[in-house]
């Protein structure tokens, strides 16, 4: 497809996708600024009775936290320092503090400490330079090796609204070394990773966790908001999709949820009424005319540190924590011109809910209120061109250039002379030129008067040949599995697919050639690549072949709100015919599809 329309941001967002690996699915969202390869890491948990932290100290710092250095990691006879309790009561105030509003610095249980080597927090953009700025994103120490502590910060009875959390700093309030930090309240995280730079205050919701938060503006999480609404436009669907926090959730269908993770039995209740309620609360308008869309599926998500993470059947939902996603979807015959979804749902404290409508030119956001429900869609696509899908015509494998022209030609100048020589009655000079006449005209259309004709006598086609059948025939199909109307779907495969094989071949394609997407959904093809083709030979009818064919494919998806993507690898034996002037396809098993790394 093409469209004639450039938008300079899409730059950035091809290029990364171009190094985000098939495993990252729905690994949504990569912290850009590096602090999860920070030289010291530290994970801050907030609970009732205090906060848990779990420390990686890098090697090359323990100068910085000399305080948690055992004893008996000093090869010779420790140096002078004061007891362990000493260092401890010291780090309270100077080294990683955490503080009430009131200065008061709570005091540190150290309940583990041992050598480890650092997790690995590298994202695939690591090594990588950015192709905005040029920058090498940043990479964590070439030497793994760490102190690792696990220190708990009472609150010894009274639990505060506000905690003030520091690093050790030099004389100029700065931290003395590069620490990155993430930060739960219970389940929910209250942050991605960030750097722990200065004094930072937290102000904690005791109430819901999901509204603790820093006073620094910068110190958020990707995934805030309780509620978000998508609209996508393709040329072959319009889809609304929603992430509703699992509380939210349980709210407006009349769920109670006792505690905080969900029994089977409350997650059964959302996931059966949850989607005709919001099917209803959410309408969806195509080209001004109100549809009901086919509700597609819905799962349970998790706020990772490094985006969403599906939650599996088994796996326990928690309702302050988790999303939970649903997917609405309606067929289109290409763009509409319009498209919108009605946002009613608002509950208190809700009074905004962000809406992104998204093309192939990227999202264009909104903020949706009571005042302003309505999330639009509009074309703005000057031109477009859907995939091609064509016949495969036969090449020289089974056509034959044959010079018409001049054989009816020389058989005119035989015919000619032959009654030219009877008839000597005309005069010499007159037959000698129509002869002459003849023999030029034969001569010249040996360049011209061609005509391409069926070889009756054809072999099987040798491997140059049968590759470019069969990737035709590959790229084909993969475009006429992106329809999502049943009657386009099959006018598009019938090109390609013999009548007598058509149930059989469109029942195998929609098997093994549609790329699922974790979650659910099909992803679409966008590069078609690495054709390779093997043990050709010929099929009984003896006027067709059969050939193992492999390819790549890269599939891509976005739902809520971010692109993921896959890299397939595929192998398959094909039987391939001439039928009615042109390849088709009339048998095919499909024997793997691999991921690619």
């Amino acid at each position: 497809m093409k469209f004639k329309l450039f938008l300079p941001c899409l730059v950035w967002a091809f290029s990364l996708a171009a190094v985000l690996p098939p495993s990252w699915a729905l690994a949504d969202y990569v912290a850009f600024n590096g602090s999860e390869v920070a030289p010291n890491i530290a994970e801050f948990r907030i609970d009732e009775d205090g906060v848990h932290v779990q420390l990686e100290v890098y090697v090359g710092d323990l100068k910085t936290f000399d305080a948690l250095v055992p004893n008996s990691w000093f090869k010779d006879d420790a140096p002078l320092r004061a007891t362990s309790d000493d260092r401890i009561v010291d780090f309270t105030e100077n080294g990683l503090s955490i503080r009430r509003s009131d200065g008061t610095a709570l005091p540190i249980a150290v309940q583990l400490i041992e050598r480890r080597m650092r997790v690995d927090r590298a994202s695939p953009l690591t090594g990588q330079r950015d192709p905005a700025t040029g920058k090498v994103f940043p990479a964590p120490p070439d030497d793994p090796r760490v102190l690792y502590a696990e220190l708990f910060y009472p609150f010894n009875g009274t639990r505060p609204d506000r905690l003030v959390f520091t690093p050790p700093l030099d004389a100029d309030g700065n931290a003395q070394v590069s620490i990155g930090m993430v930060v739960f309240d219970r389940d929910v995280p209250v942050i991605d990773f960030r750097y722990l730079a200065k004094r930072v205050t937290l102000n904690i919701e005791w109430l819901d966790p999901w509204y603790t938060s820093f006073e620094n503006p910068n110190l958020a999480r990707h995934y805030r908001f309780p509620m978000m609404s998508f609209l996508y436009a393709s040329p072959f669907e319009i889809r609304h999709e929603a992430l509703i926090r699992v509380h939210n959730a349980a709210e407006l269908v009349g769920v109670e949820i006792a505690g905080r993770t969900m029994t089977k039995a409350e997650r059964r209740e959302i996931e059966s009424r949850l989607p005709s309620v919001l099917n209803d609360r959410s309408p969806m308008a195509i080209d001004g005319k109100k549809i009901i869309p086919t509700f597609d599926r819905l799962s349970f998500m998790r706020i990772g540190t490094r985006g969403l993470n599906f939650i599996q059947e088994e796996d326990e939902v928690r309702a302050d924590a988790d999303y939970v996603g649903l997917i609405y979807s309606t067929p289109t015959a290409g763009y509409a011109q319009e498209a919108t979804v009605e946002w009613t749902v608002f509950p208190d404290p809700v009074t905004k809910v962000p809406g992104n409508a998204i093309d192939a030119a990227g999202p264009f956001l909104a903020g949706l209120t009571s005042e302003n429900p309505i999330l639009k869609w509009t074309n703005y696509f000057k031109t477009y061109e859907p995939p091609v899908i064509s016949p495969v015509v036969f090449g020289k494998e089974r056509t034959l250039n044959v010079p018409m022209l001049t054989i009816l030609l020389i058989v005119s100048t035989l015919c000619g002379a032959v009654f030219l020589f009877r008839r000597q009655s005309i005069p010499r000079i007159v037959r000698i030129t129509a002869l002459g006449t003849l023999l030029v005209a034969t001569a010249v259309s040996t360049q011209i008067g061609w005509i391409n004709m069926e070889n009756p006598i054809a072999s099987t086609p040798d491997r140059p040949a049968a590759a470019r059948i069969a990737s035709q025939l590959i790229e084909n199909f993969h475009n006429a599995l992106q329809e999502k109307i049943p009657e386009r779907l099959n006018e598009a495969l019938r090109t390609s697919v013999s009548a007598d094989a058509f149930e059989d071949v469109k029942l195998e394609l929609g098997r093994a050639l549609i790329v699922e997407m974790q979650g659910g959904g099909a992803g679409s093809i966008k590069n078609i690549r690495d054709f390779g083709v093997a043990n050709i030979r010929p099929t009984p009818s003896a006027s067709g072949f059969q050939a193992s064919v492999s390819w790549s494919v890269t599939a891509t998806g976005e739902h809520w709100g971010h692109p993921h993507q896959k890299n397939i690898r595929f192998s398959a034996v094909m039987d391939i015919a001439p039928i009615e002037g042109a390849w088709k396809l009339t048998g095919m098993t499909v024997t793997s599809a691999q991921p690619e790394i």
